[in-house]
Formats: C-alpha cells, sequence, structure tokens
C-alpha cells in the first residue's frame, strides 16, 4: 500500500508541538476559547478509549481576530484544523482507502469545536466525509463536560460506519454511469446545495478526463472522486457538508438493484 498523505485544506501547515503551542485567548462570562491542546487530549483520550490507532496526523492554523476587553486583537491561531488516519484490527480497511478523523476548533466563534468521521482516499489523498457521523458543541460555560461525551458517542459509531461506508464504495464501484445519468446528477447536487454550480464544469472535466488513471472508467467511484478531487479546493469546513448532501443522493442512484427513480418516477438505466 501507498504512503499517501491526507489532504489538509486551508491555514498553514504546523506540527503538534506548534498546535500545543499556541495561545488561547481569555475566557468571557459566555465564551470559553478552548485550547487546541486541551482539545487534542480530548480527541485522543477518546479515540484511544475505544482501541484507535493514530497512524498519521496533520493540522493546519488559521489567523483571525478575537475581541478582547473591547479591542480586536489578531491571534495567528485562532483556527485549528486537523485529519488523523486511524486504525483498528478488528476494522478492516478497503485496498484504495482507509479511515480518518476530521477536527477542528476556534477562538473566535466561527464554529464549533468538533470532529467528523469519513475515508481518505487512497489513490488521490482526498479526504471523503460519509454520512452524518459528527459531534461538536459550542464553546460554552459546559463546553469540557458536554464535548467529551460526544466525541465519546462518534467514536462508538465509527466502527458501524466504516461496514456502511465499505458497503458504499463497492456499490459505487459496481454502478456505470450514462452521460445523460451523470448530467442530471450533477443538476441534483446543484439543487441540494452539495456544491455551488460553479464547480459543476470543473467536475464534469474531472470525472471525463481525470487526475487519475484509476478512476478512468464511468462509474459511480469515479465521479465520486472526481468530486472530492475538485472540491478539496475548498475550505475544509464545507466538505463536511458538501460530501453529505452528495452522498444522499448517490445512496439513491446505486439502490433498486442498478436503477435510479427520479422525482417523476422514471426509471434511469445505469446499466
Amino acid at each position: 500500500m501507498a504512503n499517501v498523505r491526507t489532504t489538509l485544506i486551508g491555514g498553514t501547515t504546523v506540527t503538534e508541538e506548534q498546535v500545543r503551542a499556541t495561545e488561547t485567548p481569555p475566557e468571557t462570562r459566555s465564551h470559553i476559547p478552548l485550547p487546541h491542546g486541551e482539545f487534542l487530549d480530548m480527541v485522543n483520550r477518546t479515540l484511544g478509549g475505544f482501541g484507535w490507532d493514530i497512524t498519521e496526523q496533520r493540522y493546519a492554523l488559521e489567523s483571525g481576530k478575537v475581541e478582547v476587553g473591547g479591542e480586536d486583537i489578531r491571534y495567528d491561531s485562532t483556527r485549528l484544523f486537523g485529519v488523523l488516519k486511524i486504525q483498528r484490527e478488528d476494522v478492516a480497511i478497503g485496498q484504495d482507502y482507509e479511515l480518518a478523523i476530521g477536527i477542528r476548533n476556534s477562538h473566535d466563534k466561527t464554529m464549533s469545536a468538533g470532529m467528523v468521521a469519513g475515508l481518505v482516499v487512497m489513490v488521490c489523498s482526498n479526504l471523503d466525509f460519509m454520512g452524518e457521523f459528527k459531534a461538536s458543541h459550542k464553546h460554552s460555560v459546559n463546553v469540557r463536560q458536554v464535548l467529551p461525551s460526544r466525541l465519546n458517542q462518534l467514536a462508538g459509531e465509527i466502527d458501524e460506519a466504516h461496514t456502511d461506508h465499505t458497503q458504499l464504495v463497492e456499490s459505487y464501484k459496481k454502478t456505470s454511469l450514462e452521460d445523460n445519468v451523470a448530467h442530471d446528477l450533477l443538476v441534483r447536487l446543484c439543487d441540494a446545495r452539495a456544491f455551488p454550480w460553479a464547480y459543476a464544469p470543473k467536475i464534469l472535466k474531472e470525472y471525463r478526463n481525470p487526475s487519475h488513471e484509476e478512476f478512468e472508467q464511468p462509474t459511480m467511484w469515479g465521479f465520486n472522486n472526481a468530486t472530492t478531487e475538485v472540491l478539496k479546493d475548498r475550505n475544509i469546513v464545507e466538505l463536511p457538508t458538501s460530501m453529505s448532501r452528495f452522498h444522499r443522493l448517490g445512496k439513491e442512484l446505486v439502490t433498486q438493484e442498478g436503477t435510479w427513480v427520479d422525482r417523476n418516477q422514471e426509471t434511469l438505466s445505469l446499466n
């Protein structure tokens, strides 16, 4: 298996040591900025408690302004993003994908502290978030009490989620796409707000002429990876929502033994 580095989108790439050395703005009565290092400890304890080993980790920081004492002060480490590859002996991975955790934290109220489960597509090292497997909590006064329990709940769902992911990936690989179905799917994805219409031509171009020869066959798996290949240029904050909406339609498409029923109940052949 090739040693493929996980895609991490946005910010300045840093080490774990640099993350732990960052400065945290002071707390207020209603907003509790969670130190990035403390958040990493929560994530590590959660994964370790469920027997998951972290095999690779990458982090990025973004700067931003935080109001302190009535003044806006810029911090170089306002937002944290991370991708952690994980494995466990009793959970098998595919030949061209493995499990990953996406994490994020902020000090400027732009996003909650949270974690999502996904796949790393090994061929093109794209991060693909499947399903609604995520946990987060706002930086309120009870963040230290509530967030760990939510992370634990997610960790308990990951191995079950992986089974669903594996089945979906295999269905994608077996589902051939006619041109008219691929075009219709692209429109539906835009209608479902999986991504802005401006990305549609890029995705179609990548699908027809993929950057990776493994995806040259016109299948749903190739279409899936064309989408993640293009969307990795967006902010990682948007990626879980985009791919969750993608897979809602993807699951619909590959059901009913190779047929897809549209809004007017007309069946489009996929074979």
